[in-house]
């Protein structure tokens, strides 16, 4: 059984008025994941959103400027890849989807042996998670396209990271 996860698609990373709008070059990923979350939903992946989701006062706030707040339009979904019923939404508050998550669990009981990740910060929440499942021995896959980082140079470093040191297949 495979997973697409998908990471902080969220109103306050995707749209130009959010907290930690990546840039203009995100248009042609929310397309591309959105191609392939109806892709997969015919291959009936389980489809897992992981997203970012803070207190008022959260201490990742001395990293970056206040986003995701808990029950925020910044924290929702963004309308193109909203879930449909029976998919999985899972809250995080640290950059990988499986510190101080369910999402293992979840997988295990799905019995899922293979993720693959879209989504963004490719430097950040995207290298953590994919860094972590491939610690908890699942085969992990990325797609390039599906991907992206408010810091390109960063973003091409995650993606040689991914690929060189975790054996994460580029897709």
């Amino acid at each position: 059984m495979n997973a697409l996860i998908i990471i902080d698609l969220l109103n306050d990373f995707m749209r130009p008025q959010g907290a930690l709008y990546i840039g203009d070059h995100v248009q042609p990923l929310i397309q591309f994941c959105q191609e392939l979350i109806n892709q997969k939903r015919k291959e009936n992946y389980t489809i897992i959103y992981s997203c970012d989701t803070h207190w008022e006062n959260d201490e990742e706030f001395l990293l970056f400027p206040p986003h995701a707040i808990r029950g925020s339009w910044g924290q929702k979904i963004i309308e193109e890849v909203k879930p449909q019923e029976g998919e999985f939404i899972i809250p995080k508050r640290r950059f990988s989807a499986f510190f101080g998550t369910e999402l293992d669990l979840l997988l295990r009981e799905k019995k899922v042996e293979k993720v693959e990740i879209v989504g963004v910060l490719t430097n950040i929440c995207v290298l953590y998670t994919a860094a972590w499942a491939q610690m908890l021995h699942y085969q992990v896959a990325a797609y390039r396209q599906g991907l992206t980082s408010n810091d390109l140079q960063a973003h091409e470093f995650a993606l040689k990271e991914m690929k060189n040191t975790l054996g994460i297949e580029i897709l």
